[in-house]
C-alpha cells in the first residue's frame, strides 16, 4: 500500500468518524485497521510537489467537516475535486468557520504546503467543538 505510514506526511477527514486519514499521492488510506484499507484512488489524477506527493489543496472546502482533496488531471489541463461519498451521523461546524482552520488552509499555497488543522480536537473521544463565533452585518 505504497510508503510505509510514518513517511506519510498528509492527513484528511475523509470517511463518517473523527479520526483522519492517510492521504498519500493520488489516494486515502484507512490507517490502523489490522491492515491499510484503501478508500479513495484518483485515477487520471497526480499529486504535486515531487517526492512530497502532496495534493494541490486539501480541506473542508464545501462544508460538512469532512475535506475535499484538490489535484491535477494527468494532463494538467484541469483541477479535479474529489469529495466523501460516505454518509456521517457526526455533527460538527463547517471547518471553515474557525479562524485557525481557514489561515491553515491559505497556508498550503502561501507558505509550507501541509494539511489544516482547527483550533479544537477533533479525534476519538473529542467533546463537542466549540460554536464558531460568526457575525453577520
Amino acid at each position: 500500500m505504497g510508503r510505509n505510514p510514518s513517511s506519510y506526511n498528509f492527513l484528511a477527514w475523509w470517511d463518517g468518524d473523527p479520526v483522519r486519514e492517510l492521504l498519500d499521492g493520488n489516494h486515502v488510506d484507512k490507517y490502523g485497521t489490522g491492515g491499510d484499507t484503501r478508500l479513495l484512488t484518483a485515477s487520471g489524477a497526480h499529486s504535486v510537489n515531487g517526492t512530497k506527493s502532496t495534493p494541490s489543496l486539501s480541506g473542508d472546502l464545501f462544508g460538512d467537516w469532512r475535506e475535499e482533496i484538490i489535484l491535477p488531471r494527468d494532463d494538467n489541463a484541469a483541477l479535479r475535486i474529489y469529495a466523501t461519498p460516505v454518509q456521517t451521523d457526526r455533527r460538527v461546524y463547517t471547518l471553515m468557520h474557525d479562524a485557525q482552520y481557514r489561515v491553515a488552509v491559505a497556508w498550503q499555497n502561501t507558505a509550507y504546503n501541509q494539511p489544516p488543522h482547527p483550533s479544537f480536537f477533533i479525534g476519538n473521544g473529542m467533546s463537542t467543538p466549540p460554536q464558531p463565533n460568526i457575525h453577520v452585518r
